[in-house]
């Protein structure tokens, strides 16, 4: 696709890297930055987009995770709207916009895009990138503020979940547990969905209505968000509480969390200055996925190797795929089986040194950015 594109920035992800190949690639483009903070009404930023692409010949717009303000002015322009997710689920309230014709869609779950694909939207499947050339110049292997036995960079995701189970009666709070509990033991399968019946969200609904006096409800959406954010809080809460109780674990999250007992809690890390210090510095660095993400590899995971950091993380059937398990990064598919783990290789230090430089490797081969965006553009 010949043309210049036109590169909408927030505060994003990868950003730098996609940059970077566009570059090597030499394609045109210029980039606009946003920061919204309303993804789906913002009429000033529509206005400055538009205004852009009409100032010059522009043939595409792209952009990191979706908005439908884009579809919007590129549906009235006659232009094509580029879009590569690395959220899951997508944070908008309606889908229809996803339909639009000028969308171009790419998801790095391919357990999303094919949901997506079951509802009529055109949902490619892209994995996510990561370029180590980004990291290098923050990377400081012996900075003592960041060295740890095991960290995790991410939220515990605390959740309104016991404020909606306080109305509901002993059946249904007991049916919810069971979801959260199953949901914590299966890896590579979402059971979510399924398990939220419209028979559950009725009579939950009409709980909340008698509590309420009619101004509370909850629809399905919403509830598989929460108890998905629920059960991996749990998870992350439940392993690191573990593994505090015989190594030194820090926990790198955007806000002051509820306290764990013996895990030192550091605070917010930059994605570019302070993130790669982390992972460089870590012995076994943590990836403990946000459940809504079926099958894909989140970009956590991706930073991590391409920092050159050793990881440990759950099963994904996608990192099965595209990685050796025990060569180039560690899957656990149990959590009771992280402690073991992180023990073995906090004593076999030439082997995690080993599988953490293959892991690097693998990102440096199989997800450069320059792949990811030629095919994006041009395929």
């Amino acid at each position: 696709m010949a043309g210049k594109i036109l590169f909408w920035q927030w505060n994003s992800f990868m950003g730098r890297g996609i940059e970077r190949a566009m570059k090597k690639l030499e394609i045109p483009f210029h980039t606009f930055f946003y920061q919204l903070k309303n993804w789906e009404s913002d009429p000033v930023f529509q206005q400055r987009l538009r205004d852009e692409l009409c100032s010059q010949a522009y043939r595409a717009v792209f952009s990191v995770n979706y908005t439908p303000l884009i579809t919007q002015v590129c549906e009235e322009l006659g232009m094509l709207y580029i879009c590569w997710v690395y959220d899951s689920p997508i944070h908008i309230r309606a889908v229809e916009p996803l339909k639009k014709e000028c969308n171009r869609l790419y998801f790095f779950d391919r357990g999303q895009a094919q949901e997506y694909r079951q509802r009529g939207i055109d949902a490619r499947y892209m994995p996510l990138a990561a370029d180590p050339l980004v990291f290098s110049e923050s990377i400081n292997n012996h900075n003592a503020v960041y060295q740890s036995q095991a960290a995790m960079v991410g939220q515990l995701y605390q959740t309104e979940y016991s404020h909606y189970m306080t109305p509901l009666d002993g059946w249904t709070r007991g049916y919810l547990e069971g979801i959260l509990a199953s949901q914590m033991k299966l890896y590579g399968a979402y059971l979510l969905p399924d398990m939220i019946t419209e028979e559950l969200l009725e009579s939950m609904n009409a709980s909340y209505a008698r509590a309420s006096g009619g101004r509370v409800r909850i629809e399905k959406r919403e509830l598989e968000y929460m108890l998905a954010c629920e059960v991996t809080g749990r998870e992350r809460r439940a392993i690191l509480g573990e593994l505090a109780k015989y190594f030194e674990v820090k926990l790198y999250a955007p806000n002051q969390t509820e306290e764990i007992s013996g895990v030192t809690q550091m605070g917010y890390v930059d994605y570019y200055t302070g993130m790669p210090k982390v992972f460089s510095n870590t012995k076994v660095n943590l990836n403990i996925s946000l459940k809504t993400i079926r099958t894909g590899i989140p970009l956590r995971v991706l930073d991590v190797l391409a920092c050159g950091g050793f990881l440990v993380t759950n099963y994904q059937s996608e990192l099965a795929e595209y990685f050796q398990a025990g060569e180039e990064l560690v899957i656990y598919q149990d959590v009771e089986e992280v402690p073991e783990i992180v023990r073995y290789f906090l004593e076999h230090e030439e082997e995690r040194r080993r599988i953490a430089a293959a892991g690097r490797l693998r990102i440096e081969r199989d997800f450069r950015f320059e792949d990811r965006i030629n095919e994006m553009l041009y395929k």
